[in-house]
């Protein structure tokens, strides 16, 4: 008869026995840890501010005091901010043979990092307020046409100084954007976009990805799903969007399809290679889609509304924070 005492450890043994794996069943994959969120913080107050402080130099409109005014404001902002900034001058000749002066501000992070995402908006001011039927010779604040995404991108700037993000940020101010011909050429819009991006092709700069801002500030605004952006780069596109949805600004990002525009993010993808998507007003009570008050007197700080700074600026921000 067996002793009692040594039954446990021969129970023990073949439990362990029995817990041992088979060598034929296959083994099951590794569960991969989801990366950890980081949440942002994005101060609309503080974007609302960097609006109005443009605007406050008056319509920055190429030649005029108000224009180099900003110009050394913006300078200032990235170098403040940023781990660089500098002003990319040059000239671009026109269709009639004019040459144009250019004025892009840039502010760069990690600047030694591979992997690179580019923010731009245009920070100049169209010289006549030609869609306004009782002035149409004066230019306007462009508080929204302009301030709105410049503002925005500064305070992204500002909240980057304590955000290591996985891939370095760039942020490019163009000039020369606004100056173009009503019915004319598209190629007479966008002038800051076009040198940059032949310079920068030039220089061997690349970026990943971009996103353009463009006319981000006005109250209830919606953005749709622009035609040169879903071609370009639908998957940041769709990221995006979905960011923004995901945050609680669905009332802003709808996911219906917008018209094809004629941005700066042209020549971003066109000629300097990058995959850039653009986040523009898209009004759905004008026959145009744009705002009504778009290429008006009316584009002043009456429009602009820190709700619509924090969706945009909230949505980038995060967007940008957490890309692997």
């Amino acid at each position: 008869m067996m002793h009692w005492k040594i039954i446990p450890t021969i129970f023990i043994i073949l439990l362990l026995g029995s817990c041992k794996s088979d060598p034929h069943k296959p083994k099951e994959p590794k569960k991969k840890t989801p990366p950890k969120i980081i949440n942002v913080s994005f101060d609309s107050d503080s974007a609302y501010r960097y609006v109005e402080e443009q605007v406050a130099f008056g319509p920055r409109v190429p030649g005029t005091q108000a224009h180099q005014s900003t110009l050394q404001y913006l300078k200032q902002k990235l170098a403040e901010y940023c781990d660089t900034a500098e002003i990319l001058s040059g000239t671009l000749t026109k269709r009639n043979n004019r040459v144009v002066p250019i004025y892009n501000v840039w502010g760069r992070f990690d600047v030694e990092n591979p992997k690179r995402i580019i923010l731009a908006a245009h920070w100049d001011t169209r010289p006549q307020s030609d869609e306004d039927p009782e002035i149409i010779n004066k230019p306007a604040d462009g508080a929204n046409d302009g301030a709105s995404g410049v503002g925005v991108l500064i305070e992204i700037a500002r909240q980057l100084q304590s955000i290591k993000p996985a891939y370095g940020v760039d942020i490019i101010f163009f000039d020369q954007e606004d100056g173009g011909e009503s019915g004319g050429p598209p190629d007479s819009w966008c002038l800051g976009s076009q040198y940059w991006a032949n310079e920068a092709l030039e220089n061997g700069y690349n970026a990943n990805q971009g996103i353009l801002l463009d006319m981000v500030g006005a109250k209830n605004a919606t953005f749709a799903l622009e035609s040169n952006s879903a071609m370009y780069n639908q998957s940041l596109l769709l990221e995006t969007w979905k960011t923004g949805q995901g945050l609680g600004y669905g009332s802003y990002f709808l996911s219906i399809p917008g018209s094809t525009i004629t941005d700066d993010h042209i020549y971003m993808n066109r000629f300097a290679g990058i995959p850039t998507i653009d986040i523009i007003h898209y009004d759905l009570k004008t026959p145009s889609r744009f705002p009504e008050h778009w290429h008006k007197q009316s584009d002043n700080m009456d429009v602009i509304d820190k709700n619509t700074l924090m969706a945009v600026g909230h949505t980038v921000l995060h967007l940008v924070a957490n890309k692997r």
